[in-house]
């Protein structure tokens, strides 16, 4: 088992935030008002963003 960096802890944070905006974004009234085809994207998005962050956990 690899030790854990302090690194690691950051990013760690950092994708968990990222989850979460992401959970309230589509949680929220201002949703609504977007077509299915924006929603996505926007998922999208920030889905690769928040891949990204949890691979860095790994490679740090």
């Amino acid at each position: 088992m690899q030790a854990s960096t302090p690194n690691q802890g950051m990013f760690w944070s950092q994708a968990r935030e990222l989850f979460e905006q992401i959970v309230r974004c589509l949680d929220s009234d201002s949703i609504c008002g977007l077509e299915h085809s924006q929603i996505e994207s926007k998922l999208l998005e920030n889905g690769y963003e928040l891949l990204r962050r949890l691979l860095q956990t790994k490679i740090f």
